[in-house]
């Protein structure tokens, strides 16, 4: 093959969208070109192989955050034993402040934006041994002309993977630790040809479909259009994945989502901070007591699981705000709770604060941040450790019974949630590899040991929670972006 789209995928289960979009977008080039993609426990050695074996005379590189040092270790790989090879990269990792990027001085070219209008010619001078410009500026893909990428997904892709779709892109707000906020504005796909796409994609089996919608709520008649469409297409099993705006639930769509089936929606919302003062620092719009008004009603629907989103680590905002906005939202009732780690992502507006809130990040991806002045770095190492913990004992829906014996009687969820979490990092020396079984009996050394709780009580508890997966309950299986930061939403 002469053209070959790539990456590295956070894992198996998960697909590129954006290298189908350029595959679809090739014109007549399409048959001289395949999609080879990887994930993230690859060598670089194994990768470069495979792509080498295709005899490729372009190779394209879809480059994030999650795989950004795996791609340039292929990449200098490649350039060592096929220099002839023109190396092209994009995506969001390299498209802002890439001056001084390591994969971008190995690469021939460099697509900054949607690349879609663009990678059909540039293929073509490639081909003709042409070289134009090693940066290429591309402008937001005209969404009413460019080709659908569907057709892409394989019957492998159906059967065993995630099948990720769009109906818009853009956000329309500014938080500044999102790289929508150097782009604002919202621009949605024709829905009689989105419609169909759909419409084939489950005629061939899909029935799971994660929407990558920055906010899909964001324009009520849209939203509920698309989702009327899936209502009345449903089949057994289907399942819609969705970015959702917390502080809009109007009228029609909180009907629409009553009155689904059991099960039908995964909905992550990004609540990020209740600190109003934060939330005014990095341009966050927040209306605290409607988003909880939402919440509680999005988490009580039988229709939604429903995964809620905070970011520890903002401009100015300390352990206690932290703590306080932790319990805020666990009163609200979602099933999971996500307490991520801001990460400094290239280009993104939250750069303005470093100085003021003595900011310090990770140089190397995520990037996440080290330490503020208003958090130490012990601190966020103690929200690491409570954010993983969290995954495992309350995420994972394994002790439904068990874990809510954590927080009993006490004034902070946080706080006693804590509590459990440093005591298991001293007694385990680790946040991994903690295998179920040993944690449940971990938990039930601390509940007896440290609550006033009965050994009964506690063996109660934990003999009901190992009842219930014996019988084949799943609990509430994580559905979440694995890989994707999760401040690179703006929801």
């Amino acid at each position: 093959m002469d053209i070959i789209f790539s990456t590295f995928n956070a894992r198996y289960s998960h697909t590129a969208l954006s290298l189908r979009y350029l595959r679809a977008n090739l014109g007549d080039l399409q048959d001289q070109s395949v999609i080879v993609e990887f994930d993230n426990r690859l060598s670089p050695y194994a990768a470069a192989e495979k792509l080498l074996s295709y005899n490729p005379k372009i190779i394209l590189f879809s480059v994030y955050i999650w795989n950004l040092v795996l791609t340039y270790e292929t990449v200098a790989i490649l350039r060592t034993v096929n220099p002839g090879i023109k190396i092209v990269i994009g995506g969001p990792e390299v498209s802002y402040e890439y001056n001084d990027s390591l994969i971008v001085q190995q690469a021939d070219h460099l697509v900054c934006g949607e690349g879609e209008g663009v990678i059909a010619g540039l293929c073509r001078e490639l081909l003709d041994g042409k070289s134009g410009p090693k940066i290429i500026h591309a402008p937001p893909a005209d969404l009413h002309r460019i080709k659908l990428p569907y057709n892409e997904y394989t019957e492998e892709d159906i059967a065993h993977r995630r099948i990720y779709v769009e109906t818009s892109r853009g956000c329309p707000f500014t938080c500044q630790y999102c790289l929508s906020a150097v782009e604002p504005g919202v621009r949605f796909f024709p829905r009689e040809q989105i419609f169909t796409a759909f419409k084939q994609l489950i005629e061939r089996g899909a029935r799971i479909f994660k929407f990558l919608d920055r906010s899909f709520n964001i324009n009520t008649a849209h939203a509920a259009a698309v989702l009327q469409f899936f209502f009345d297409n449903r089949q057994n099993g289907m399942m819609l994945h969705l970015e959702w705006e917390p502080e809009r639930f109007p009228p029609i769509l909180e009907k629409m989502i009553t009155e689904a089936p059991p099960g039908f929606f995964q909905l992550e919302v990004g609540v990020q901070t209740f600190n109003p003062e934060v939330a005014v620092r990095i341009e966050r719009k927040l209306n605290a007591e409607q988003i909880e008004t939402h919440i509680r009603a999005l988490a009580a629907a039988p229709s939604a699981h429903l995964h809620a989103d905070l970011i520890a680590g903002l401009p100015g905002e300390d352990l206690e705000s932290i703590s306080r906005g932790f319990d805020r939202l666990h009163a609200c009732g979602p099933q999971e709770i996500q307490l991520g780690i801001l990460k400094k992502l290239r280009g993104a507006p939250i750069a303005r604060h470093d100085v003021e809130w003595q900011m310090v990040y990770n140089t190397s991806p995520p990037y996440d941040v080290l330490q503020t002045s208003t958090l130490s770095f012990v601190e966020l190492q103690q929200i690491r450790r409570f954010a993983r913990f969290w995954d495992i004992t309350v995420n994972s829906g394994r002790f439904p019974h068990t874990a809510p014996l954590l927080w009993k009687n006490r004034s902070s969820v946080f706080a006693a949630f804590m509590e459990w979490s440093e005591w298991l990092y001293r007694k385990t020396g680790s946040t991994a590899g903690i295998a179920p079984p040993r944690l449940a009996r971990l938990l039930e050394e601390f509940l007896t040991g440290k609550r006033p709780l009965s050994a009964e009580t506690v063996s109660c508890a934990i003999q009901c929670d190992q009842n219930s997966r014996s019988r084949g309950s799943k609990g509430m299986e994580r559905q979440t972006r694995s890989g994707i930061p999760k401040n690179t939403k703006s929801v």
